[in-house]
């Protein structure tokens, strides 16, 4: 590995059976501009530099890490969701492009001035109520997950993107009796299957938090009741729930609200036309 040129074909030559060239190219590029804040140009422009010791064991390290099929946001630490910097570990999920698109359904969805208060269950690394924060400024954000860890990962990307919320660490199960009501609850829960888990890639599977990610095959609407029926004592009139859901089960969400009868719900699709989202208002 002496110069930059070939630490990217050491890159492409290492990693062609766990993903494809313009994915390891991206993989690679990213790493590049973690490090060095180099951007493509930049690598163009000194692609024969050769590496300093430290620069060959981050490379090193990565590619190993890499090849174990860790994902790159758990390497660097961080990904960018909503224009903002969230820091990630393997106690958190690593938030995806779909769920941005739940956060501007929210903004695009209301009057700033009329959001007074919301709730975001299973926050993981904070990534949805702290976008919202960040934009509703005047709005009281109230974040709510089962994982120490999680919150402590939450916190602190609260802190480096400067914006109070409240933090609890309980199951949503044990926070029935809260007296508040909020204008909006957000969530995005474990929603896949577990039998899915054989269809997924290694790194997903193999990293991040699993109960943040499966439910029981038995039972894949489990969270979905439980935070419908928090909901229902919770929302203020008019408050509307956000769900991001498995597209298999777009049905069965709206089903289940319709025949709670105090919610109108509607499904709403990602940029890649899927079935991702419902949407509730409550009718009383």
């Amino acid at each position: 590995m002496n110069n930059f040129n070939q630490c990217k074909e050491i890159f492409l030559n290492s990693l062609k059976e766990n993903f494809d060239s313009r994915e390891i190219e991206n993989i690679f590029f990213e790493l590049l501009f973690f490090k060095m804040k180099w951007k493509r140009v930049d690598y163009l422009l000194n692609k024969n530099q050769k590496l300093s010791p430290n620069e060959v064991s981050f490379f090193e390290n990565s590619l190993e890490k890499l090849s174990k099929n860790i994902p790159l946001q758990y390497i660097t630490g961080q990904t960018n969701f909503c224009n903002l910097l969230i820091k990630v570990n393997p106690n958190v999920l690593i938030p995806r492009p779909e769920t941005e698109e739940l956060v501007h359904l929210i903004l695009n969805n209301h009057e700033q001035d009329s959001l007074k208060e919301i709730l975001d269950v299973g926050t993981g690394s904070g990534c949805i109520i702290i976008a919202l924060k960040k934009i509703l400024s005047n709005t009281n954000c109230t974040a709510i997950d089962i994982s120490k860890d999680a919150i402590r990962t939450a916190k602190d990307n609260a802190m480096l993107n400067k914006v109070e919320i409240d933090f609890i660490i309980k199951d949503i199960l044990e926070y029935k009796n809260v007296e508040k009501s909020w204008d909006v609850i957000v969530s995005n829960p474990p929603y896949i299957p577990v039998f899915n888990k054989k269809y997924m890639h290694p790194n997903v599977v193999q990293n991040e938090p699993s109960q943040a990610l499966f439910v029981e095959n038995e039972d894949p609407l489990k969270y979905y009741k439980i935070i419908s029926d928090f909901a229902w004592n919770h929302l203020k009139k008019n408050g509307k729930i956000y769900f991001e859901i498995h597209e298999d089960f777009a049905n069965d969400v709206v089903n289940l609200l319709d025949t709670k009868k105090y919610f109108k719900s509607s499904v709403y699709k990602d940029f890649q036309g899927k079935k991702r989202f419902v949407v509730a208002t409550k009718n009383e």
